[in-house]
């Protein structure tokens, strides 16, 4: 893959924006035409707003509303991935008529579409009737549509009917959460998965005069009041913090590509990564343009640290100068200069917010690290199910990201029949021993670093204060000798200097954290509690336990 085919492929892996979609079926036809327009203009305020961003429709195709949103995001241009709730040719008896099955076939021949597996207790046999199992499997479809938008548009009545699956229930996921067993069990410190409902009022056959105005838009956010208003603040800063990393890719990946290239081929060589199911190249691609740009930020971030500790260190300087060696105007200038020019420069790298960048990427670029090899290892798990859970808002961000970039990976495991290779070619390969390897030597480089600083800074502040005492000796001895006195000066200078050094530098090594490299995620431990959801007694099984087991050694140090 040659510079400009990474570019291109890292373009692709901008964080879309995903509209899901829940309503009725049974939408008047003279409603259609209006509530195209509502949609559409929806749409074009988002497409507005976010520049950078694409966006994604979530649409299981069901009659009605689930069309009408499909429909109009094909023609704003927008991804279409449609998640089945049953098998496709089930799911296609729910469909009566011709006309009906051909709409489907048609837009489904435009998007993106995978099956989402049976519920517990549910078998093929138990979800062709109608009943409390099928109504589950469109339950569960509901739910995976909350959990992986950001927005959900709802084409409903108002009322709510009670039943299993319908709009009101899947509106209340998105508002309230998702309950078990539609979702991973949660702890009550965990952020609840919760986001914005844009509900247009719709008539139906059923309901042809709901209350209210037809076809308004009510923007509904979690919560009532000021919590309602903070949760709208919170998913703009969301939403935005996503436009501003897809601004980073589009700008900056032209520059990157090669350094894409290579941190690929540092995560999995190319003639291995060639042979990943289609996925999980997925995955990797959007892990490469995320760890590059983390360590191009990373850069960014220690250059601009170097240059306002020297240039704090230059104010000290000519200080000092000025005060006992050079009684000169023009010497005490470079003290304003330098402190402003360190202030203005601080101001231009917050704004350019290079340490949260940096910072931000990196949690991303790990997080789709996990993602990658959960997917390779064949377990069905998300890593954002498991990810940040209790950091609010600021960083709600990236597990949006990383559930948006999930859809497009599919949630169905794809890799059983290359099962042997992957595990040990490249999940224990590639994850467990290179990470061992990685966080053994980043250990030890950044604790040997951290020594030479620390070395290098007591150095500094012992022979200031030596020198210190020198000069009170030395003036005390010979303080009417003239030789004396010239000197006098410069050591005053280096006296109060080489302090000043001491503390820049191990300023430095603290907002380097120098001393906190080299820990491993809390994430990676996952692999050993979800290696043991596999079905018991399968080679699966056996293979992940072994992973597993191999993974706990390295990280306990053994082989």
């Amino acid at each position: 893959m040659n510079a400009s085919q990474v570019t291109q492929a890292a373009l692709s892996s901008a964080i879309p924006i995903i509209i899901g979609v829940t309503g009725h079926q049974d939408l008047r036809a003279e409603d259609i035409p209006e509530l195209e327009r509502q949609v559409q203009k929806i749409f074009e305020k988002l497409r507005a707003q976010y520049t950078d961003t694409t966006l994604l429709a979530l649409s299981p195709l069901a009659e009605g509303a689930d069309r009408l949103v499909a429909r109009i995001a094909l023609q704003q241009g927008a991804q279409l991935v449609v998640p089945l709730p049953l098998p496709r040719s089930e799911y296609e008896r729910d469909f009566h008529t011709p006309e009906s099955r051909a709409e489907f076939h048609e837009l489904l021949q435009q998007a993106q579409y995978f099956e989402l597996p049976l519920m517990a207790d549910n078998t093929a046999e138990n979800i062709r009737d109608c009943g409390p199992c099928r109504d589950k499997q469109y339950t569960q479809v509901g739910a995976y549509i909350v959990r992986h938008s950001q927005i959900l548009f709802a084409l409903w009545d108002g009322v709510d009917t009670g039943l299993e699956g319908g709009t009101a229930q899947i509106v209340r996921f998105k508002l309230e959460g998702i309950p078990e067993p539609y979702a991973p069990p949660r702890n009550p410190l965990d952020v609840v998965d919760a986001g914005p409902v844009y509900h247009i009022l719709t008539p139906r056959v059923k309901n042809p005069l709901p209350a209210g105005e037809p076809f308004s838009l009510d923007i509904k956010f979690p919560g009532s009041g000021a919590e309602a208003e903070s949760q709208r603040d919170d998913y703009a800063q969301i939403l935005g913090r996503m436009n501003t990393f897809n601004r980073d890719v589009r700008c900056l990946s032209s520059r990157l590509g090669e350094q894409i290239k290579k941190n690929k081929e540092y995560l999995i060589p190319e003639t291995q990564a060639a042979r990943l199911p289609e996925t999980a190249r997925t995955i990797f691609e959007q892990y490469a343009v995320a760890d590059t740009l983390a360590i191009h930020f990373q850069g960014w971030r220690r250059r601009m640290l170097i240059t306002l500790f020297a240039i704090a260190m230059l104010a000290v300087i000519s200080f000092e100068v000025y005060a006992h060696l050079l009684n000169n105007p023009w010497v005490l200038v470079l003290y304003p200069v330098a402190l402003g020019s360190a202030f203005l420069l601080y101001r231009w790298a917050k704004r350019q917010d290079y340490q949260n960048k940096h910072l931000d990427y990196r949690a991303l670029a790990e997080g789709l690290r996990v993602q990658l090899f959960w997917h390779l290892s064949g377990l069905l798990d998300e890593a954002a199910d498991h990810y940040l859970r209790k950091q609010r808002t600021e960083l709600e961000w990236i597990r949006n990201a990383i559930r948006a970039w999930s859809v497009l990976a599919a949630p169905t495991c794809t890799v059983a029949q290359d099962w042997g290779w992957l595990l040990k070619e490249v999940v224990l390969e590639h994850w467990a021993e290179h990470q061992h390897k990685y966080f053994n030597s980043a250990t030890d480089r950044d604790h040997k670093k951290l020594a030479r600083h620390e070395d290098t800074v007591n150095g500094f502040f012992v022979f200031g204060l030596l020198l210190a005492i020198a000069v009170v000796f030395l003036h005390s001895t010979f303080h009417d000798s003239s030789a004396y006195s010239y000197w006098h000066h410069w050591l005053i200078v280096i006296m109060g200097t080489a302090p000043a050094i001491a503390a820049a530098m191990g300023g430095y090594a603290e907002k380097m954290a120098f001393s906190g490299s080299g820990q491993a995620l809390p994430l990676d431990e996952r692999i050993i509690q979800t290696g043991q959801r596999a079905t018991e007694g399968s080679p699966e099984r056996t293979e992940i336990k072994r992973g597993a087991a191999a993974y706990s050694r390295f990280r306990q140090g053994g082989t």
